[in-house]
């Protein structure tokens, strides 16, 4: 018989307690004493129970929240409850200034006061190089209905621009998709994969990074204290509060080379930015072009803006939201390879292609996702399926163009993984795919420094 305890540890919270016992029956009123059961008789065994019992208690307790989706992080590895086997989980790491030796619990759950940030998409599948990935076996868990018990590894190193007991973190995470396979769908989906809850944090130890050299890079946010403005961490140099300085101290400012934003809407607001904050369109030119590569339109007003670009730096992404949103991710493949045909060779001067990763999406903001199935498909999901088959697909044209004239790479900037720590910062309320200025600028800021 499976007997559950709840017991209220201190701090809050519930520890779910299971003990299996062996079966028993209930006794007549006398029966003990017909059947020549001595006092002994049941002290003995029920010694043996306590003992059992205890045995069982040490070696079952889990943290939990009266939620059954309970989860809990130990030195690095995140393990979640959840009624899913191989769930998809975004979890944040934020870093607050050491004001106390980091005794005081954090109730920061906007991240107003954090001054080092980073947020992660679960894989799939174990990567050597992943920063977040499931690992072994999913557990059953038995009770009022079915749960998995599944391990995640958070495998990445602290912010390099501040030192041991410089910050205090805090991760915070939740289930963001119930499972890889509904989440990467093409259009039209059956169902919504997402849920985006519920929220769970603990506070992490610097011992819960990886700070060997098989640790990866994550990419982090950081600011000075008295700052609003966020930044990427690969453009300090120093320990922030102390000696740090910015690699880039002066990005929006008038450049001696000019440059072109082609892609759909995100892209287009970036660049119109980028216009507004220098107040001069000279160097600036932003085209937006609609729909998904599968349009043949749409492909051959992308293929005419690449190979009549004159411009000396071409960033371009083509139609990566759209895709996510209502493309094919095979038919993806195929098209984006089509279209890097038609970025010429050779040109009189110089010239530099830079494939723009597309931006994260957050369903999290868009409050009627539910009742809205022409959006189930814009998932992170695909949004980095997207990036990588477009990556890898640049990667091996630009071996291929040993010797052109024209150098076509990846943009080396991350915008698809800074961008996802930016959820708080909605073109307008309930933008799930669009970012306000905040972020607009804080990207533009870090293509701008990598570029120069």
């Amino acid at each position: 018989r499976r007997i559950k305890h709840d017991l209220q540890p201190k701090g809050g919270g519930i520890f779910t307690i299971d003990k299996i016992d062996g079966d028993s029956k209930m006794h007549p009123r006398g029966s003990l004493r017909r059947n020549n059961f001595s006092f002994w008789g049941l002290v003995i065994p029920f010694v043996v129970v306590i003992i059992l019992s205890a045995r069982s208690y040490s070696h079952s307790i889990t943290p939990a929240a009266s939620d059954p989706k309970e989860s809990y992080t130990k030195t690095g590895i995140l393990t979640v409850t959840s009624e899913y086997k191989r769930p998809i989980i975004i979890a944040t790491i934020r870093g607050y200034l050491n004001e106390d030796g980091c005794t005081t619990p954090r109730q920061d759950n906007d991240g107003t006061d954090a001054i080092a940030t980073v947020t992660l998409l679960s894989e799939n599948e174990p990567d050597d190089d992943g920063t977040l990935y499931q690992f072994g076996t999913a557990k059953r868990r038995l009770g009022m209905k079915t749960n998995w018990e599944t391990n995640f590894h958070l495998n990445i190193r602290p912010p390099s621009t501040f030192e041991q007991g410089d910050l205090c973190f805090v991760v915070y995470w939740r289930v963001e998709y119930v499972d890889y396979e509904s989440s990467i769908s093409d259009f039209p989906s059956s169902t919504s994969s997402f849920r985006g809850s519920p929220i769970f944090h603990r506070a992490w130890d610097w011992t819960d990074f990886d700070t060997s050299t098989d640790g990866a890079n994550a990419d982090w946010l950081v600011r000075r204290s008295h700052e609003l403005k966020w930044v990427s961490s690969a453009h300090y140099e120093g320990d922030i509060l102390n000696d740090g300085t910015r690699s880039c101290p002066s990005t929006l400012r008038e450049r001696d080379y000019n440059i072109v934003f082609i892609g759909d809407s995100q892209p287009f607001y970036m660049c119109q930015h980028l216009k507004w904050e220098l107040e001069s369109s000279r160097n600036v030119r932003c085209v937006q072009i609609k729909q998904t590569l599968g349009s043949e339109t749409t492909f051959q007003a992308y293929a005419n803006e690449l190979k009549n670009a004159t411009e000396n730096v071409v960033i371009f992404n083509p139609s990566g939201l759209w895709e996510a949103a209502y493309g094919k991710i095979d038919k993806f493949r195929d098209n984006f390879q089509r279209l890097l045909d038609h970025i010429p060779s050779g040109r009189k001067h110089h010239q530099s292609f830079f494939f723009a990763p597309t931006t994260a999406v957050h369903p999290i903001v868009y409050g009627n996702l539910t009742n809205d199935d022409r959006k189930w498909s814009m998932t992170q999901v695909r949004i980095r399926e997207i990036n990588t088959i477009a990556k890898q697909l640049v990667l091996d044209e630009t071996k291929r163009r040993v010797g052109d004239t024209i150098t076509l790479r990846v943009l080396p900037t991350p915008i698809d993984a800074l961008s996802l720590n930016s959820e708080d910062d909605p073109k307008t309320p309930g933008d799930m795919r669009h970012f306000g200025n905040a972020t607009n600028e804080m990207l533009l800021e870090a293509i701008l420094c990598d570029l120069d």
